[in-house]
Protein backbone atom coordinates (compact mmCIF):
# COMPACT_ATOMS: atom_id res chain seq x y z
CA UNK A 1 0.00 0.00 0.00
CA UNK A 2 1.34 3.39 -0.95
CA UNK A 3 0.72 6.14 1.54
CA UNK A 4 1.80 8.94 -0.76
CA UNK A 5 0.60 8.66 -4.31
CA UNK A 6 1.58 11.02 -7.05
CA UNK A 7 -1.33 13.03 -8.40
CA UNK A 8 -1.43 13.17 -12.15
CA UNK A 9 -4.48 15.40 -12.33
CA UNK A 10 -4.69 18.94 -10.99
CA UNK A 11 -7.38 19.73 -8.47
CA UNK A 12 -10.53 21.52 -9.67
CA UNK A 13 -9.58 24.53 -7.54
CA UNK A 14 -6.17 24.76 -9.21
CA UNK A 15 -7.72 24.52 -12.67
CA UNK A 16 -10.26 27.22 -11.80
CA UNK A 17 -7.52 29.46 -10.41
CA UNK A 18 -5.44 28.97 -13.57
CA UNK A 19 -8.37 29.79 -15.85
CA UNK A 20 -9.17 32.88 -13.78
CA UNK A 21 -5.54 34.06 -13.91
CA UNK A 22 -5.40 33.51 -17.69
CA UNK A 23 -8.64 35.46 -18.18
CA UNK A 24 -7.35 38.29 -16.01
CA UNK A 25 -4.14 38.43 -18.04
CA UNK A 26 -6.06 38.49 -21.33
CA UNK A 27 -8.32 41.27 -20.03
CA UNK A 28 -5.32 43.31 -18.87
CA UNK A 29 -3.56 42.86 -22.20
CA UNK A 30 -6.69 43.91 -24.06
CA UNK A 31 -6.89 47.15 -22.05
CA UNK A 32 -3.20 47.98 -22.47
CA UNK A 33 -3.67 50.53 -25.30
CA UNK A 34 -6.42 52.30 -23.35
CA UNK A 35 -4.31 52.43 -20.19
CA UNK A 36 -1.25 53.65 -22.10
CA UNK A 37 -3.31 56.43 -23.70
CA UNK A 38 -4.58 57.55 -20.28
CA UNK A 39 -1.04 57.47 -18.88
CA UNK A 40 0.29 59.51 -21.80
CA UNK A 41 -2.51 62.06 -21.34
CA UNK A 42 -1.79 62.24 -17.61
CA UNK A 43 1.91 62.91 -18.27
CA UNK A 44 1.02 65.59 -20.82
CA UNK A 45 -1.32 67.38 -18.43
CA UNK A 46 1.24 67.17 -15.63
CA UNK A 47 3.91 68.68 -17.89
CA UNK A 48 1.54 71.48 -18.91
CA UNK A 49 0.77 72.27 -15.27
CA UNK A 50 4.45 72.31 -14.38
CA UNK A 51 5.22 74.62 -17.32
CA UNK A 52 2.37 76.90 -16.28
CA UNK A 53 3.56 76.96 -12.66
CA UNK A 54 7.09 77.82 -13.78
CA UNK A 55 5.74 80.69 -15.90
CA UNK A 56 3.37 81.93 -13.19
CA UNK A 57 4.99 81.23 -9.80
CA UNK A 58 2.15 82.87 -7.90
CA UNK A 59 -0.58 81.10 -9.89
CA UNK A 60 -1.27 78.53 -7.18
CA UNK A 61 -1.51 81.21 -4.51
CA UNK A 62 -3.90 83.34 -6.57
CA UNK A 63 -5.95 80.30 -7.54
CA UNK A 64 -6.27 79.16 -3.92
CA UNK A 65 -7.33 82.67 -2.87
CA UNK A 66 -9.92 82.89 -5.65
CA UNK A 67 -11.24 79.40 -5.05
CA UNK A 68 -11.26 80.06 -1.30
CA UNK A 69 -13.33 83.16 -1.82
CA UNK A 70 -15.68 81.42 -4.20
CA UNK A 71 -16.29 78.56 -1.78
CA UNK A 72 -16.88 80.94 1.15
CA UNK A 73 -19.94 82.44 -0.50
Amino acid sequence: MRLFTRRTKASPEAETAMRTAEKSLRDAQARTPEVEAKLTESHRVKEQLQAHNRACPYGDLVESIVIGRLTDR
